[in-house]
């Protein structure tokens, strides 16, 4: 049968289309391998994790008396001292880079607080190569305070390993590995006090940061992450839970309406700094999961990530997947030979490092990398075809558009493009995939991506 040349070009072309289209693009982009996945200054932070400077760091927190925020000098303010001296301790190790100093109030009677109390948070602050304006905030947490079943008992011991020494030993060690590395990205590592009083430490320096009008792309807290084996004696050392909610409490109300419309429900700021976690230790952590959960925190509980949350900053809380609540909240004690307590026998070591690791990754590779790409819009017409349009900033050599289904919780897949092209055309359905575009530093490091809004 005869074809003529024009119909077998359009038959070249439509199978070709076809094959793009069954394919939903490659998940890497094939034409340009220069830049690599990995930053070689993230590699290096995440190999100096060590599992013996955590294990110390807890131990020796567990052994005051109590950590209790009501405790005064020889509970909570001994524990703010000796915080305080580890982080002068590193920063003498690594030529002073750290800035360390103690956050002072008189916190007011309320919640949980009988009457006004002094309150400190330990924080120590790397500052970044971007200053001014140009200045973007890192801030990882743990907090110092401790409990034991009654949360207003200021006096019995409370070691409190696991919750939350662990947390504090991981923003110790991450002090330690990132401060011999620079960063364009100040971060901030925060030993926060008053947790199971109501979030106080984590409150006073959320606000902070609010009043002082400071540029903090992301804050994670590190909340009970030293426990591998739950309370039905099921061991998991393979995987972290990442919280985050999916709502902005200061969002307006034409901004909520506009993403409804645009189907981006699921893309709020924490979710995404969640995903961009997610792909980090992918990238950098082998043979370990971090888990998306789709709520601000676990059921009925609250975590020091909740006031940054509130302030509209996109806040994130990691805590083990496996808990055993024999060990969290309980005064030390042994019942028909079980042992209650939070003591540092019941931490898992090995797994607090790859804990760490995660940390340094995740807070490393968002340190090291360029700004968010601005400008960036969905093309909202009604062809098959996705268009996106962008600016990347100066510091990029590149962007990737990155991309997954609408019922998907995770991104699938990506394509690099030039920065060059301010423009992205992908033969894939707005109608049935969600996407953002994030920049791409010459080292391999990635930045939070944006969420495109429609040009419609």
């Amino acid at each position: 049968m005869f074809i003529s040349s024009s119909v077998a070009l359009r038959i070249i072309l439509v199978g070709t289309l076809a094959l793009l289209l069954c394919s939903h693009l490659p998940a890497q982009s094939v034409e340009d391998s220069s830049y690599p996945t990995r930053d070689a200054t993230v590699v290096r932070v995440v190999r100096e994790v060590r599992r013996d400077s955590l294990e110390k760091s807890v131990r020796a927190l567990a052994a005051f008396p109590t950590r209790h925020t009501l405790s005064g000098a020889t509970g909570a303010d001994a524990a703010a001292n000796w915080i305080a001296k580890e982080f002068t301790a590193i920063s003498n190790v690594t030529g002073k880079r750290l800035q360390v100093k103690k956050e002072v109030w008189v916190q007011p009677a309320g919640t949980r607080m009988n009457s006004p109390e002094t309150l400190t948070n330990v924080l120590a602050v790397l500052p970044g190569t971007l200053t001014g304006e140009d200045e973007r905030i890192i801030i990882v947490s743990g907090h110092y305070d401790s409990r034991v079943t009654d949360v207003m008992n200021a006096t019995s011991r409370a070691p409190g390993a696991n919750d939350d020494a662990s947390g504090v030993a991981v923003v110790l060690e991450l002090a330690r590995t990132m401060s011999q590395e620079k960063f364009p990205c100040t971060i901030i590592f925060a030993a926060v006090t008053g947790e199971e009083q109501a979030l106080l430490g984590s409150t006073h320096l959320a606000q902070r940061m609010t009043a002082e009008k400071k540029n903090v792309i992301a804050m994670f807290t590190n909340d009970i992450v030293g426990n591998s084996r739950g309370a039905n004696g099921k061991k998991d050392d393979k995987h972290l839970r990442i919280f985050s909610a999916g709502y902005n409490p200061v969002e307006s109300q034409n901004d909520l309406l506009r993403r409804r419309a645009w189907g981006t429900d699921a893309d709020s700021p924490s979710r995404t700094l969640a995903r961009t976690a997610t792909d980090a230790v992918r990238r950098y952590i082998k043979g370990f999961t971090l888990d998306l959960i789709y709520r601000n925190d676990r059921y009925g509980r609250g975590g020091d990530h909740t006031p940054f949350l509130e302030q509209g900053f996109a806040a994130c809380r990691f805590t083990e997947p496996n808990e055993n609540w024999d060990h969290q909240h309980q005064d030390l004690r042994t019942e028909k030979g079980v042992i209650y307590g939070d003591l540092p026998e019941y931490v898992d070591y090995a797994y607090l490092a790859r804990v760490a690791q995660v940390n340094a990754a995740v807070v490393a590779d968002l340190a090291a990398a360029p700004a968010t790409p601005s400008r960036v819009a969905l093309k909202g017409d009604l062809s098959a075809e996705t268009t996106l349009t962008f600016v990347a900033p100066s510091d990029a050599v590149a962007v990737e558009i990155l991309w997954r289904k609408t019922s998907s919780p995770d991104w699938e897949g990506f394509r690099r493009f030039p920065v060059s092209d301010r423009q992205a055309i992908l033969p894939i359905s707005k109608d049935d995939y969600l996407f953002a575009v994030r920049s791409v530093s010459k080292s391999g490091s990635r930045s939070l991506p944006a969420i495109p809004v429609s040009s419609r």
